[in-house]
């Protein structure tokens, strides 16, 4: 069999060198615009649907900053550089404890967008707010980072660093931990709230549908033009559901942080982001 770096051409590693470096050069700045615009703005900063983007904002920047110029340097020269311990633990815990933490606030963002656009009275008060936001998001913000910081920092085992290995190579833990953890960790950690991000979206979907049929208030375009809210639940599902099963690319937050900030949107009663998400299908 002729193995695949035969069909490779020896200039590739140096194209795709240069476009990692592209994506990344115009994903910092955007990343800057897209944080300092929704901090600075007290609007954006309140609303309840961008609290979630924010920290998914933060896990990305992480991804974007530290482990894709190692990616690129690892695809350029064919070794880990530069190499040490310390690093290789930080790469190791961003690519799984940040990357899976960021899918666990994608299926959160789909399961919330039901209680923010048809159950509005569950985030009224303070308690609810408390109990039906915060909690959650919490919760699904630090799961895999607490679980990934102690299976790569303190869980006991033998550390083996490799700089011919992608992130240094295997983890310690996996060599010690029980079978059924990587059972556990596939389909619980990835598998399945990939499938729910995309069962919860598409319900959101048939949701909108149905209830464009009782509508009766007319809603302008512009009105859905300017509502960042629904702009950011169509393509951050998408994106979502299409990149995490392809490879990583800088590029892939491009797409949702232009769309996210091309106009302040102003709030909008359930009824007109109903009527203005079904005319976007139409």
């Amino acid at each position: 069999m002729v193995p695949r770096s035969a069909y490779i051409s020896s200039s590739w590693p140096k194209i795709e060198f240069s476009l990692f470096l592209i994506g990344e050069i115009l994903s910092i700045p955007c990343y800057i615009f897209i944080v300092y615009h929704t901090l600075t703005n007290k609007r954006s900063r309140q609303s309840l649907h961008n609290h979630v983007i924010l920290i998914l904002l933060f896990y990305n920047f992480l991804q974007l900053i530290l482990d894709l110029p190692m990616t690129m340097g690892y695809s350029r020269l064919g070794f880990v550089s530069p190499f040490s311990h310390s690093l290789c633990l930080l790469l190791q815990f961003i690519n799984f404890g940040i990357w899976y933490g960021g899918i666990f606030l994608m299926f959160w963002t789909s399961v919330e967008r039901h209680i923010l656009v048809f159950h509005s009275n569950l985030v009224r008060t303070t308690q609810k707010r408390l109990l039906f936001h915060y909690i959650p998001l919490l919760f699904f913000s630090l799961y895999t980072p607490i679980l990934y910081f102690y299976l790569i920092f303190l869980y006991p085992c033998n550390h083996v660093f490799i700089d011919s290995g992608v992130r240094c190579g295997k983890m310690c833990y996996a060599n010690s931990l029980a079978s059924w953890f990587d059972i556990y960790d596939s389909i619980v950690n990835y598998i399945a709230p990939l499938l729910l991000i995309a069962v919860f979206s598409m319900a959101l979907i048939v949701r909108f549908v149905k209830q464009r049929r009782r509508l009766q208030q007319a809603t302008t375009w512009r009105q859905c033009r300017n509502n960042r809210f629904i702009s950011t639940l169509i393509f951050i599902r998408e994106i979502i559901i299409v990149w995490h099963f392809k490879v990583y690319f800088s590029l892939r937050f491009n797409i949702l942080c232009i769309i996210h900030n091309v106009a302040l949107a102003k709030h909008m009663t359930s009824t007109e982001r109903i009527s203005c998400f079904s005319m976007y299908l139409s």
